[in-house]
C-alpha cells in the first residue's frame, strides 16, 4: 500500500492517538484508516500506554480501558519500544525542552526510529516548542489532517 504523503512510514505514537482511536474521536477516525489500517511501522512507548491506559478508565470505566489495550495488544499494530538509551534521550530532550516528559519520550522515541512524532491534537506546549527549537524530525497532528 502507499503511504499517504502526509505520513512517513515510520510513527511515534503520542497517547493521544490512541485514545482518540479507542473514543471514536475524529482523529481517531484518521489514525485508524491512515496509521493503524495501513502497512507502517508504529511504535509507542510504555508510557504511552500507560497514559492511554488510565485516560481510558476516566473517560469510560476500567474495563472499557482493560478491553481497549487486549485489543491492541492482539492486533500488533503498534511496536512496544523500550530501552535505556530511549530513556536517555527523552531526558535529554526533557533537559532541552520544555514539554512534559511524556511528549519528550515521544519527541525520543521518533528520533530512534527515524520517523516522524504524531499527536492527535495541537498541544500548546509542544506547539511553542516547535516554533522556538525545531526538533530535527517531522512532527505531524492529526488534526491539521482531518479537514484535508
Amino acid at each position: 500500500m502507499r503511504d499517504s504523503p502526509d505520513l512517513p512510514s515510520r510513527l511515534a505514537i503520542d497517547s493521544s492517538v490512541l485514545i482518540a482511536y479507542f473514543l471514536g474521536e475524529p482523529t481517531g477516525e484518521l489514525a485508524k484508516r491512515e496509521i493503524l489500517g495501513q502497512h507502517r511501522a508504529v511504535y509507542c512507548t510504555h508510557l504511552a500506554l500507560s497514559e492511554t491506559f488510565y485516560i481510558l478508565c476516566r473517560a469510560r470505566n476500567d474495563k472499557f480501558a482493560h478491553g481497549a489495550m487486549e485489543t491492541l495488544e492482539k492486533t500488533g499494530f503498534v511496536k512496544f519500544h523500550e530501552s535505556t538509551r530511549l530513556d536517555y534521550t527523552a531526558g535529554m530532550q526533557k533537559c532541552a525542552r520544555k514539554i512534559s516528559l511524556a511528549d519528550c519520550y515521544v519527541f525520543a522515541l521518533a528520533r530512534d526510529i527515524r520517523g516522524a512524532a504524531v499527536f492527535a491534537n495541537h498541544e500548546r506546549d509542544v506547539s511553542a516548542e516547535l516554533e522556538a527549537n525545531p526538533p530535527g524530525f517531522p512532527v505531524v497532528f492529526l488534526e491539521d489532517l482531518v479537514t484535508k
